[in-house]
């Protein structure tokens, strides 16, 4: 029989390979996902694997991703074993029960309601006030998200994100409208240990123009977190049920205090937890993994540092004809990866936008990083044959 390995990860792994490869040479990893292209892989269904009473169960389950968390959950309980609770899973899944939760938690968060159709919009965006943000209802971080300043916007923001919600597995078709959040928005990554919550570090997001609100800039530095935002990030991460393993709050710094706009328990993708290493010397995702075994991970920061990722969009419909990245600064000692996110010939998207490349850099303070990143993304072309109409 072979060895259980010390952690199941089901669901989508793709946008933590790179990591999870270093990781899987010192701890034994499988994967419950058919598209898994890597590693040992675990062919079995989730119902046989919980009813197999010879296959030695692995030490725990990890999702990475809100679409993921239910399935781990409910196999975590079959078999016993350590993984995401089943309220985690389902809030993270869905933004209506995350609202739920965190409203009776006392927590603040935007005004809003499901809608179901553009009539609805319509109706809740009256109600609301403009500017609206509308998302899908299935929690796909930021993905289909998009913002109407007024009615006449309101017709494109709904066909956005409905449209995205339904190839959703969760809550198809179904969006989030809430009341636009004015400031900043930072995340907050989350290590929660036997229901004690600890924040590792916090992420600043820059997004893409009007009307999307997909993000084009994620920077993390290492510097001190401003208590009163970590006991708000430690509340939401308990509202929605989450006992342990990473998580991720969204919270709004607007004029009138902060206001969490989204929370999960996973990682958060966009190649953050790689930003969070280079930039603290933090292992989330080490992290995430030893939580699901049991144990007490460190995550005291061992670097001082800063790092960021540009996520590189497509700003028009029609497919890539070329793909070009001036090789000097493709060797320039701040350049840590580029990848190309989509293969020439591709077709791509302006709503929402497509991804096209990811860089990620790195500098001794976040002024030095941002000009580092900027100098990349001059760097790197991206050429789009239109769609003819």
């Amino acid at each position: 029989m072979p060895p259980s390995p010390a952690v199941l990860i089901v669901g989508p792994s793709r946008d933590h390979e790179a990591d999870l490869r270093s990781i899987a040479e010192t701890l034994p990893i499988t994967f419950h996902d058919p598209a898994a292209h890597w590693g040992r892989y675990d062919a079995t269904t989730p119902a046989s694997i919980a009813t197999d009473t010879d296959a030695e169960p692995p030490a725990g389950l990890l999702a990475l991703t809100a679409e993921a968390l239910p399935q781990a959950a409910d196999l975590a309980e079959s078999l016993g074993v350590r993984g995401p609770s089943k309220a985690s899973a389902a809030a993270s899944a869905d933004r209506s029960i995350a609202r739920t939760l965190l409203t009776e938690a006392g927590l603040p968060i935007p005004r809003g309601t499901r809608v179901d159709s553009h009539q609805d919009a319509a109706a809740a965006a009256q109600w609301t006030g403009y500017p609206v943000v509308l998302r899908p209802l299935a929690n796909l971080g930021h993905y289909g998200a998009i913002q109407a300043n007024t009615p006449e916007e309101l017709h494109t923001a709904w066909t956005v994100a409905h449209t995205v919600a339904l190839a959703a597995h969760t809550a198809p078709g179904a969006v989030l409208l809430e009341q636009a959040q004015d400031g900043d928005l930072i995340t907050l990554q989350t290590i929660t240990t036997r229901h004690r919550t600890q924040v590792a570090a916090a992420v600043r997001t820059a997004f893409t123009g009007h009307p999307l609100l997909q993000p084009s800039c994620h920077l993390v530095t290492a510097q001190d977190i401003d208590q009163d935002l970590a006991q708000l990030a430690t509340r939401a991460i308990q509202a929605i049920g989450v006992e342990q393993g990473a998580g991720h709050v969204n919270i709004a710094l607007t004029p009138l205090g902060p206001v969490v706009t989204d929370t999960a328990a996973h990682l958060q993708g966009d190649s953050v937890p790689e930003l969070v290493r280079l930039a603290t010397g933090v292992d989330l995702l080490l992290a995430a993994i030893h939580t699901a075994t049991g144990q007490d991970p460190d995550i005291t920061p061992t670097r001082s540092a800063s790092a960021a990722v540009a996520l590189i969009r497509a700003e028009s419909s029609g497919t890539v004809t070329g793909q070009y990245a001036d090789p000097d600064q493709l060797h320039a000692p701040w350049m840590t990866k580029l990848n190309w996110e989509t293969s020439l010939g591709a077709a791509v998207e302006a709503l929402p936008a497509s991804a096209l490349a990811r860089c990620v850099v790195t500098g001794p303070d976040p002024d030095m990083c941002l000009s580092n990143l900027a100098q990349a993304r001059q760097a790197i072309q991206v050429t789009i044959l239109p769609t003819t109409r």
